[in-house]
């Protein structure tokens, strides 16, 4: 075998195995109840293929619906591009006149958000029936605007808040 084919090989099935891992970082799950759609999460949203796919499916539903909600149950990491991606999609959707819930946050992801003020970009109900509900406005107010956790949104991050998002970053993944 020659070194070009041999190399051409290694190439080939590089390209394979990271096509195959890129699969399987984010599946999502998307149905449609009454007029609310919910797109269930699982995996990781992170910089590339995860945070694109994630942008794609909610670009193809808002022609469809104007209320999504995220099942963040499932999200095992999310980086600071997968955060980026969470807040494009929610102009998107408003600039849209449609709304994003984000339900079901682990304790990290929820500190997370918390400690980068997403907190108060995004209403965040603890499970998903109620952020399902919060659309028929059945729902108790969302938990980012009644946690106690939460800091004052006038707080400018500091040294120890981006220690704290490293210190969680590294926990999660």
């Amino acid at each position: 075998m020659s070194q070009t084919s041999t190399c051409a090989l290694w190439e080939v099935q590089r390209l394979n195995s990271q096509n195959r891992e890129a699969k399987l970082r984010l599946s999502l799950e998307t149905r449609i109840t009454d007029d609310v759609t919910v797109i269930c999460c699982k995996g990781r949203i992170a910089y590339g293929v995860e945070a694109a796919a994630l942008s794609d499916e909610i670009e193809r539903l808002l022609p469809q619906t104007r209320q999504i909600v995220i099942d963040i149950s499932g999200v095992e990491m999310i980086d600071a591009a997968g955060l980026g991606e969470l807040v494009s999609v929610a102009v998107t959707a408003q600039a849209s006149q449609g709304a994003i819930k984000l339900a079901a946050p682990s304790d990290l992801i929820r500190q997370l958000l918390e400690l980068t003020h997403l907190i108060s970009v995004f209403e965040v109900y603890p499970t998903l029936d109620s952020a399902t509900l919060a659309f028929s406005g059945q729902a108790a107010s969302p938990t980012g605007v009644t946690s106690p956790h939460c800091r004052a949104t006038s707080h400018s991050a500091g040294q120890s808040d981006r220690t704290e998002i490293r210190r969680l970053s590294s926990s999660i993944h």
